[in-house]
């Protein structure tokens, strides 16, 4: 009898055994391993899938089937909340680049060769005015000083010409520049004025005082035919000075301005050409265009431009002429300097006022022109400033 009840327990294990085994053994029934992200967290021990128990792993499955299966909750709650955070610096990223402008790309003109003679103002000064919006400069006899504006890119320039050529050692080429419709047009300009200038003037026959003034003209001609047969957009103003035998011619276009000090006085050697004047109003119209006076007092040529002379602007050729004003001043003792400046700078400083300053500081450095441009812009100017100062007295020693 006792046989019989062991044989029978035994047999009720093995079915028992049988039942949970193939309950646990279920090919349905697996876990994933952990992930890296979970096994780096310490959730979980390291996880295989399940297989079927001997007597011996038995009673370890229940554990082990708790702990897969809470990790592999926990993996996968680590996963969706790593997601989110990538979306969410995503959109973030999206949002600002929306709201971040462009990358503001300003082109810098090379520097001169070495050894060059034309002292060109954008190629001294090039890379020290667009780096940092303004830019001082000391040469033999003169001084430059320059700031950007605040509205647009540095559109104003300058040039000097002051070694000997041949047998006159007297004669030096100065001016200022001024552009409008992109830098393309006063890089032109400044790059070729003083050389045609030179050059028409060393090549005159004659020594005349007509004669320099027509080489002078000539040149001024040449050059805007250049820049016309280049295709540049916009156009440039320009007021220039050149000393030669003992008299200094000045020529001007468009707003830049010649002030002398003359024993103190300040004597304007150039007039601005404007659409306001009375005598450019009548050229323009007779010549079958118009001027306007806009709701700001500032009158222009067929609606479009402030000036009635000018380098370039093609598409208003037929009344904004390059043909320059020119003044012959002889040389003569009281003549102390020369201011040439842009029209930001007579805009807000008077005539009286620039000479005064500039024989405040003596004329010893660039501080002179840099005491104006700073006048100029704290009486709130936001155009172009530049201004050159040149040392007459030079001249007649």
């Amino acid at each position: 009898m006792l046989l019989y009840t062991v044989q029978f327990l035994c047999s009720l294990l093995r079915a028992l055994h049988k039942a949970m085994a193939s309950l646990l053994c279920s090919p349905t029934l697996s876990v994933p391993a952990a992930s890296p992200l979970s096994l780096r967290r310490g959730n979980v021990s390291k996880v295989h899938p399940i297989q079927c128990f001997d007597q011996e792993q038995l009673l370890m499955v229940p554990t082990a089937l708790s702990m897969d299966v809470f990790g592999a909750c926990n993996v996968g709650n680590d996963i969706k909340v790593e997601q989110q955070q990538v979306e969410k610096t995503k959109k973030k990223a999206a949002w600002a680049a929306k709201r971040r402008p462009s990358m503001l790309v300003i082109p810098v003109s090379a520097p001169p060769e070495a050894g060059q003679a034309v002292v060109a103002g954008w190629g001294v000064a090039a890379a020290v005015a667009e780096k940092e919006a303004e830019a001082e400069v000391e040469g033999e006899g003169f001084w430059v000083a320059s700031r950007r504006g605040a509205r647009h890119g540095m559109e104003d320039s300058y040039g000097v010409i002051t070694h000997k050529d041949g047998a006159d050692s007297q004669l030096a080429f100065y001016g200022v520049y001024d552009g409008h419709g992109g830098r393309a047009a006063v890089d032109l300009v400044s790059d070729r004025l003083g050389k045609n200038v030179v050059s028409a003037v060393l090549a005159a026959t004659e020594a005349t005082h007509d004669a320099v003034t027509a080489a002078i003209r000539a040149a001024y001609v040449a050059t805007d035919s250049e820049f016309l047969r280049q295709g540049v957009r916009g156009g440039s103003c320009a007021a220039t000075a050149l000393v030669k035998g003992g008299d200094l011619y000045v020529a001007n276009l468009g707003d830049c301005r010649a002030v002398m000090s003359l024993d103190g006085a300040a004597t304007a050697l150039t007039s601005d050409h404007t659409a306001a004047r009375d005598d450019e109003r009548a050229r323009i119209e007779n010549s079958g265009g118009y001027v306007s006076c806009g709701s700001n007092g500032v009158w222009r040529v067929q609606d479009c431009l402030a000036v009635s002379r000018a380098f370039g602007d093609a598409g208003l050729k037929q009344w904004v002429i390059s043909d320059p004003e020119i003044r012959r001043q002889p040389l003569t003792p009281g003549c102390e300097f020369l201011v040439l400046a842009s029209d930001g700078l007579w805009n807000k400083v008077s005539n009286q006022e620039a000479v005064d300053a500039v024989a405040r500081s003596r004329r010893s450095s660039s501080y002179c022109c840099k005491e104006l441009v700073d006048l100029a812009r704290g009486r709130g100017s936001r155009d172009d400033i530049t201004v050159m100062v040149v040392d007459l007295e030079r001249f007649l020693r």
